[in-house]
């Protein structure tokens, strides 16, 4: 008996044609799965195009996408995370996934073979996986604000000290000229005719107190509230500085410029 005819590989490759691995009957070279016998042709599991952009866009800054794609450099993407630069680079590669073509798609991630029968179609993954990652992706900006927004607080509260501070600039030169003149400084504005107290803003006032000056924060910022900073002058030979010396005001709160 004659076995039947199998043409050669290179007329099989001429009309888009390959044997089959594992039956040797002909199939197309895009066939997922052998129609014949059923085997798969896939050296890999098929890498669907909207998981792979959803991985990207929910938990791209862990690198996820990059292992749902078998590339083992996402461990760059969970290494860096805490830099926000992944995430970055993982919105932009979610749109490239998004609008890159499937045909060029399948012919980078699943060897030129679109979705067969055999493969799954992912729509259960998908999903499971937008929930998943709507779930870590609100945790994350959650976390992200719940760090953020105490340091912005401090930050703000900090560059209104900071501005108080540099607002009595003038003051402490009239009290240092004050000093140069009379060997002391002044104890209240009056020495200097001065009105008291200083409305140095809608926020703030400053007053001469034996020893320096006051700020007092008025309660237009709640977390300022009724809080004070006195600002002493220290002789050193033949300098004057200015040091942070008394008032309610947290220390953490206290401005660069003032010297401890």
């Amino acid at each position: 008996m004659s076995t039947p005819y199998q043409a050669p590989e290179s007329v099989l490759q001429e009309h888009g044609m390959t044997q089959c691995s594992a039956c040797h009957q002909d199939v197309h070279v895009t066939a997922s799965m052998c129609p014949h016998c059923g085997v798969s042709r896939r050296s890999s599991r098929y890498k669907n195009k909207t998981i792979a952009a959803l991985f990207a866009f929910f938990l791209g800054g862990f690198g996820a996408h990059r292992f749902y794609l078998g590339q083992w450099w996402g461990i760059f993407y969970l290494l860096l995370f805490w830099t926000s630069i992944p995430a970055i680079i993982a919105l932009v590669e979610f749109i490239y996934f998004l609008v890159k073509d499937q045909y060029k798609w399948d012919a980078h991630y699943n060897e030129s073979m679109p979705a067969g029968p055999g493969d799954k179609s992912g729509g259960a993954l998908t999903v499971i996986l937008a929930i998943v990652g709507v779930i870590v992706f609100v945790a994350f900006i959650g976390i992200l604000a719940a760090i953020a927004l105490p340091a912005y607080q401090q930050y703000t509260l900090k560059a209104r000290v900071a501005g108080a501070y540099n607002e009595t600039v003038v003051l402490q030169t009239e009290m240092e000229n004050y000093f140069q003149q009379n060997g002391i400084f002044p104890q209240s504005n009056a020495d200097l005719r001065q009105k008291s107290p200083l409305f140095l803003s809608d926020t703030h006032t400053a007053k001469v107190v034996p020893g320096g000056i006051e700020i007092d924060f008025g309660p237009s910022v709640q977390q300022l509230s009724s809080k004070t900073l006195v600002i002493s002058p220290l002789v050193v030979g033949e300098n004057i500085i200015w040091k942070c010396t008394d008032g309610t005001l947290e220390k953490t709160l206290y401005p660069p410029a003032c010297s401890d």
